[in-house]
């Protein structure tokens, strides 16, 4: 390869790898949409939703039919005084059970008996002083129903706890939302700070820009005798000056960005580039915002879930303390034989062996202090959410009414700012005119330059301000999804 070529590889080789990396940029719904899809605490969040609703489905569990049955021998050899009296009992059992709850609280029970009972007499017995069948065999079914009149009516232990269950599991949900609401709030502040510190760092770099063209102003004219080397000492002290502000910039851009992609999940030293829009909110009076925020917030919801699940608690705990009264029909066979088929075949017969009853079963606690307490405790609770929910409501008030006299003061000032920025940047170009033709000292367009950069700066600051208060005043009333909305177009 010859020497051009070599000269040429060698400028494409540093123009690559001088080529800074190009950083996607950022809106504010794209900073969201990373940390809500990693943030733990969402996650943490969302097994809480999963377990409550394991819970919900749990009590489905009291509606299931149960059943279970049992088998067993046994022999029983007892003393007796009648010489005449069997002396050794062998019996075999079959019994099942099944169990149907219902949600109006009634139960329905089937119940099947299959026995057989053998009686061995002493040898002296003779067979006509003996017990006739024997063995014996017993079949005996049973259908029986209990509805309860009073207490348990209506099934209170499964409709209220369902009922409690399920608006547990919803204020679950409401609290991923409001979870939500919150890292939106930090994620502004951080993402307002950022953009800050972005314009700060270009301000820094326009005013080391404007030092150094008046150091090389000022150089040219101490060549030709002009001015002296006083001036340029002062120059050079403001151009080290904001080289020492464009230092501390950087630093401040640097801790942003580390603070904004951690808050991301994503690795400290990972680029940004983002661009600030302000949302469009509809200012509105106090009431009418605060009428709004009470409707969509989420901490709202979260406490309508919870009066909700605390109302189905209160009236679980005021049936508790209900009389007892139950209704229950029973009606079954019956077979009795010495033949195991015949008995067993005749217990599914219920025309001649059969057995029919009703009964009323009644049952109280005296003074019940336990369902007293669970009552008062109930009430408290439900206290305890409406104290929470006016105070929600007043600390909301003074937040929507504090944002608006901000965002109200904000405008203004950023109206000034940008009239002074406007005149500190006509100033500074008067005065370097003047400069340039040795009407004034260099130490009057020194001060003029920073004038103008500590208007830039207020501006800047001003601008970032007046959009976190939109943000935020956004946020408290509610209207996080519009504001994903409207961030998606910060990008563009």
């Amino acid at each position: 390869m010859n020497k051009v070529g070599k000269i040429w590889m060698t400028t494409c080789l540093c123009f690559v790898l001088q080529t800074p990396v190009q950083a996607k940029v950022l809106s504010l719904s794209d900073v969201l949409s990373n940390v809500f899809a990693k943030s733990p605490d969402l996650q943490a969040s969302n097994v809480q939703v999963h377990i409550q609703r394991a819970n919900s489905l749990q009590l489905d569990g009291a509606l299931d039919m149960q059943y279970g049955g049992s088998i067993g021998l046994s022999n029983e050899s007892a003393p007796t005084t009648n010489p005449f009296a069997p002396t050794e009992t062998n019996a075999a059992f079959v019994s099942g059970q099944v169990v149907q709850p219902f949600e109006d609280g009634s139960t329905l029970t089937g119940t099947l008996l299959y026995n057989s009972a053998e009686l061995i007499y002493p040898a002296s017995v003779i067979p006509e002083f003996q017990s006739k069948p024997n063995p014996q065999y017993e079949h005996q079914i049973d259908l029986i129903y209990r509805y309860p009149l009073v207490a348990g009516s209506g099934n209170p232990n499964y409709t209220y706890q369902k009922e409690a269950s399920l608006a547990e599991e919803k204020a679950a949900k409401l609290r991923i939302a409001l979870l939500k609401e919150q890292i939106a709030g930090q994620a502004i502040g951080m993402y307002a700070q950022f953009v800050l510190s972005d314009l700060s760092l270009k301000l820094a770099k326009d005013a080391v820009f404007r030092a150094a063209q008046l150091l090389e102003n000022q150089k040219k004219r101490e060549s030709f005798g002009l001015v002296e080397k006083a001036d340029r000492y002062q120059t050079e002290a403001l151009l080290a000056a904001r080289k020492l502000q464009l230092a501390q910039a950087k630093a401040e851009k640097r801790a942003a960005q580390t603070a904004l992609n951690r808050l991301m999940y994503q690795d400290a030293g990972t680029p940004l580039v983002v661009k600030f829009s302000s949302p469009k909110v509809q200012l509105q009076s106090v009431s009418q915002m605060l009428a709004k925020a009470e409707s969509k917030r989420p901490v709202f919801q979260v406490l309508a879930a919870q009066y909700k699940a605390a109302e189905a608690q209160l009236s679980l705990a005021q049936t508790s303390d209900d009389y007892q009264l139950d209704l229950i029909g029973q009606v079954g066979t019956r077979a009795l034989s010495g033949n195991a088929g015949t008995a067993f075949t005749k217990g599914f017969n219920p025309v001649h062996d059969r057995y029919i009853g009703i009964s009323v079963e009644f049952s109280d606690v005296l003074d019940n202090k336990s369902s007293h307490a669970a009552v008062q405790k109930s009430v408290l609770a439900l206290e305890s959410i409406n104290i929470e929910r006016r105070k929600a409501v007043m600390d909301l008030q003074t937040e929507i009414a504090t944002l608006l006299n901000d965002l109200h003061s904000a405008k203004i000032t950023l109206k000034a700012s940008k009239a002074q920025v406007k005149a500190e940047k006509k100033k500074y170009q008067a005065e370097m005119e003047r400069y340039q033709k040795g009407r004034v000292p260099t130490s009057t367009v020194i001060q003029f330059e920073g004038d103008l950069r500590a208007a830039q700066l207020r501006e800047a600051i001003q601008r970032v301000s007046l959009g976190l208060t939109e943000y935020k005043l956004a946020l408290a009333v509610g209207e996080l999804p519009e504001l994903l909305r409207q961030t998606q177009g910060d990008a563009q």
